[in-house]
C-alpha cells in the first residue's frame, strides 16, 4: 500500500516515507528543521486514512531529480562533499535507529570531515528531499529571488558609484517606471519601432517636464532604462508588440503540426500558386524579339509533393489560367508533354483525377464560376489568407526549386533585387530563351522532380515503410495502395468546359450575342429562336462558357443549372473576329469605339453646321415670300397646274440631242479583240438568299 520516497499530508504538515516494513513504516517530517526519522505502525496510517487526516500528497522535491550541475561546479562540490560525509552512515536501513545512528555520525566527525550539527543537518535534508545524491544539491537557484524585483530602501541610488561624470545618479521609483513604460509603449512597442536610444531621448523629454529642477547628470540613465525593458517586457512580447501581424502569422509564429501531416493520401488535397518567372523570354518565330517574364502555375499533391500539372504562357494570373492548370492536373499529360516534343509513358507521370480539396489563393478562386467546380464535381475550395504565402508552403517552395535548375545558368535571368551599377548591361538584352525552349526545361525539371528528387525534408508518417523512399512518384504509389488515394476519373472535355469562364448572352435573330458579337448553331435553328417574327419566343437571359484564347466558338447552355451545353460558332455578321482571342477582339473592340467617338465629335459639328445652314435657308425662304392678294382656295387649286408646268420644264432641262439612225459614222470601228466575257453585276448575288438550315 505504501511506496518509499512518498509523500503524504497529515494533520497539515508534509511527510516522506522513508522505509517501508512489514507491519509498520519509517518516516519524516518535511517541514521541521529538527525532524528525525520516527518508525509509524501501518494499521495506525490506515486509521489515519479513516479519520481524513491523511492524504496522499505530490513530492515538493520532484524537480531536484533532474538537476545536473556541472562538472567541478561550486554546487557539484557541495554536493559530493556532502555526500561523502553521510556515505558511511547510510549505508544500511540501520540508519534509521537512534542508537546505531549517533554511533555513525561520532565515528564520521572525528575523522574531521564535519561537525555533528552539519552531518545532522546533512543528513536531514538527505532524507526530507528524496533520498538520492541531488536532494544535497544548494539551493542557489532560488539565490535573488528570480523573477521579482525587489525596491530599495531610502531615496539614495543604489549599486556601484559613478566613476565618471558628475551627478550621482538618480533611484528608479514606481513614478519613474511609469514614465519609462509610457516611453516603452509608445516609441519601442510597436510595429514602427524606433531605436532604443531615440526612446530614450522621448523619455527624457517627457522626464523633464515631471521633473524640471533635476539635473540632466542625475536623471536614469540609459543603461536604466534598458534594465527596466529588458527585465518588464519579454522578448516574445517585444517580437509580437514590432512586427506587422501578417509578417508574424507568416513568418515568426510557432509551428504547431505539418501540411503532410492533414493529408490523407494522394489526391488528398491540391495546392495551386502562381509565380512570375524570373527570366526573360524572345519570340519563337524572330529571337531579336523580348517578350517578356511568363506566368508559371503549378499543381502539387500535399500528400506525395508530386506536381501534378502546371500551366506556362505569358496570360496574368487569373481564375481563366488557374483552371487551365486544374484541367492539366486532372487529365493525362502524355499528350501535353508530346506537344512540348517530350514523349512518356503513363506510369512516369500518373496523376490523373479530381482531388478533394484544391488550396488556392483567394483572389483565383473569388469568381462566381468556382461554384461550377464545387457543386458540379464535389471538390472543396480553400482559399488562403490575403498575404499568407505559409499557408502554401509547399507550392511556394517548389516554384524555389524550379527556378534553381536554370536560374544561375540562363541568360536574361532575373538578378533579383541587386541595384545596377553605373555603366552596366542590362541583363533584359541578354535573354535567348524562346518560350518554347524554356516550357521544356520546366517540362524535364518536374519530370526529374517527381521521379528521382529524393525529399530529404519529408515528415514521413509512422506507418509508411522504412524502405519506400522519399521520392514524390514512390509516396504516390504507396499512397495510392495503402491510403485513400482515389482520385476520382472525369472526361477532360466536359471539365474543361464546366471550368471555363461564362458571361450573360441575349438571342436575337441574328444569333446569340456574346461582347457583342453573334453566334449560331444546328440546335438554335432547330428550337426556332433565330426567326424573325413577334411570336416566336426566346429565354430572356442565358449563359455561355468561352475559352479566352479563341473566338471563333462558345458553349451555350440552354438550360439553367444544367452541364448541357450547345457549341456554337461565329456567323458572318461577326467574321471580322474570325481565327482572333477574346484578348484580341476586346481590344480590337476599344480600338474601334475610340475611333467612333472620335468621328462622332466631327459629326457633331458638321450637324450643328447643317441645322445652322438649314435655318439660314428657312429664314431667307420666309422673308422672301411674296404677298399674294389670291385667296387661300384660289391657292390650292393652282397646285395641280403648278406642279405639271414644274415638271415640264424639269423634262425639257434633262433633253439630249440625239443622232438620227441614217447618220453613218465618219470612219468604221474595228475591234481589236472580240468581246468574249461580260463583266457587267448580275442581277443578284448567288446565295444570298438561300435556306442554310442545314448547317
Amino acid at each position: 500500500m505504501w511506496q518509499t520516497n512518498e509523500v503524504v499530508k497529515f494533520d497539515g504538515k508534509l511527510y516522506r516515507i522513508l522505509l517501508v516494513l512489514p507491519g509498520e513504516v519509517v518516516w519524516i517530517c518535511l517541514e521541521s528543521e529538527t525532524a528525525q526519522p520516527e518508525y509509524v505502525h501501518e494499521l495506525t496510517l490506515n486509521s489515519f486514512i479513516d479519520d481524513s487526516r491523511l492524504f496522499r500528497h505530490d513530492d515538493p522535491f520532484e524537480a531536484n531529480y533532474l538537476d545536473e550541475p556541472a562538472f567541478g561546479s561550486v554546487a557539484y562540490k557541495k554536493r559530493e562533499l556532502g555526500l561523502s560525509a553521510i556515505k558511511p552512515i547510510i549505508v544500511d536501513t540501520k540508519c534509521f535507529d537512534p542508537k546505531v545512528r549517533a554511533q555513525r555520525v561520532e565515528v564520521v566527525r572525528q575523522s574531521g570531515i564535519a561537525s555533528i550539527a552539519t552531518i545532522y543537518k546533512l543528513l536531514r535534508r538527505y532524507w526530507q528531499r528524496g533520498q538520492n545524491p541531488n536532494s544535497l544539491l544548494p539551493d542557489y537557484k532560488k539565490s535573488g529571488a528570480p523573477g521579482k524585483s525587489r525596491a530599495a530602501s531610502g531615496q539614495r541610488k543604489i549599486g556601484r558609484v559613478r566613476q565618471y561624470g558628475d551627478g550621482e545618479g538618480m533611484k528608479v521609483t514606481p513614478d519613474i517606471e511609469r514614465l519609462f513604460r509610457i516611453a516603452i509603449e509608445k516609441h519601442l512597442l510597436n510595429k514602427n519601432a524606433e531605436k532604443t536610444t531615440v526612446a530614450y531621448r522621448r523619455f527624457a523629454d517627457l522626464f523633464e517636464q515631471y521633473f524640471p529642477n533635476i539635473s540632466v547628470s542625475d536623471r536614469p540613465t540609459i543603461r536604466q532604462f534598458r534594465y527596466f525593458y529588458n527585465r518588464e517586457y519579454k522578448q516574445s512580447e517585444r517580437l509580437i508588440a514590432r512586427t506587422a501581424p501578417g509578417i508574424y502569422k507568416k513568418d515568426i509564429r510557432p509551428l504547431s503540426s505539418t501540411a503532410t501531416a492533414h493529408a490523407l493520401g494522394p489526391g488528398s488535397r491540391y495546392e495551386i500558386d502562381a509565380t512570375i518567372a524570373d527570366i526573360y523570354l524572345v519570340d519563337d518565330q524572330d529571337r531579336s524579339k523580348i517578350i517578356g517574364r511568363p506566368t508559371v502555375y503549378i499543381v502539387i499533391d500535399v500528400f506525395s509533393r508530386m506536381i501534378a500539372g502546371f500551366y506556362l504562357g505569358f496570360d496574368n494570373p487569373s481564375y481563366v489560367v488557374a483552371m487551365q492548370a486544374i484541367v492539366n492536373a486532372c487529365i493525362d499529360k502524355t499528350k501535353a508533354c508530346s506537344e512540348l516534343g517530350i514523349e512518356i509513358n503513363f506510369e512516369e507521370w500518373p496523376c490523373v483525377g479530381l482531388p478533394d480539396v484544391i488550396l488556392a489563393d483567394r483572389g483565383e478562386m473569388m469568381s462566381h464560376q468556382v461554384n461550377a467546380l464545387i457543386a458540379g464535381f464535389n471538390v472543396r475550395i480553400e482559399s488562403a489568407p490575403p498575404r499568407r504565402g505559409d499557408a502554401k508552403g509547399i507550392v511556394e517552395s517548389c516554384f524555389r526549386t524550379l527556378q534553381a535548375e536554370f536560374k544561375p545558368y540562363a541568360p536574361g535571368a532575373v538578378e533579383g533585387n541587386r541595384i545596377k551599377k553605373h555603366g552596366e548591361r542590362d541583363y533584359r538584352l541578354d535573354a535567348v530563351m524562346s518560350i518554347t525552349d524554356f516550357a521544356q526545361i520546366i517540362l524535364r525539371t518536374i519530370l526529374f522532380r517527381n521521379n528521382y528528387h529524393v525529399l530529404d525534408k519529408y515528415d514521413r508518417d509512422e506507418d509508411l515503410p522504412a524502405d519506400i523512399p522519399s521520392i514524390p512518384i514512390e509516396l504516390w504509389k504507396w499512397g495510392m495502395q495503402h491510403r485513400m488515394g482515389s482520385l476520382r476519373q472525369i472526361e477532360a472535355k466536359p471539365l474543361q468546359i464546366a471550368l471555363l469562364p461564362r458571361a450573360k448572352v441575349t438571342i436575337s435573330p441574328f444569333g446569340v450575342r456574346l461582347f457583342e458579337m453573334f453566334y449560331s448553331s444546328s440546335e438554335l435553328l432547330k428550337e426556332g429562336w433565330l426567326h424573325r417574327s413577334t411570336e416566336i419566343y426566346r429565354p430572356d437571359s442565358l449563359e455561355a462558357a468561352y475559352e479566352p484564347g479563341c473566338a471563333d466558338r462558345i458553349y451555350l447552355f440552354p438550360q439553367s443549372g444544367s452541364r448541357v451545353y450547345w457549341e456554337c460558332l461565329l456567323t458572318d455578321k461577326s467574321r471580322q473576329f474570325r481565327g482572333l482571342s477574346f484578348w484580341q477582339v476586346w481590344e480590337i473592340q476599344a480600338a474601334e469605339k475610340h475611333h467612333k467617338a472620335n468621328a462622332k465629335f466631327v459629326a457633331d459639328v458638321k450637324r450643328r453646321e447643317l441645322d445652322a445652314f438649314i435655318q439660314e435657308k428657312i429664314s431667307t425662304a420666309t422673308k422672301q415670300s411674296p404677298v399674294t392678294s389670291a385667296s387661300n382656295r384660289e391657292r390650292i387649286q393652282q397646285i395641280r397646274p403648278n406642279k405639271k408646268a414644274a415638271r415640264d420644264a424639269e423634262r425639257l432641262q434633262r433633253v439630249r440631242p440625239v443622232i438620227a439612225e441614217n447618220e453613218k459614222p465618219l470612219a468604221d470601228v474595228v475591234a481589236l479583240k472580240p468581246v468574249e466575257e461580260d463583266y457587267s453585276l448580275p442581277t443578284f448575288v448567288p446565295g444570298l438568299f438561300e435556306d442554310n438550315e442545314e448547317s
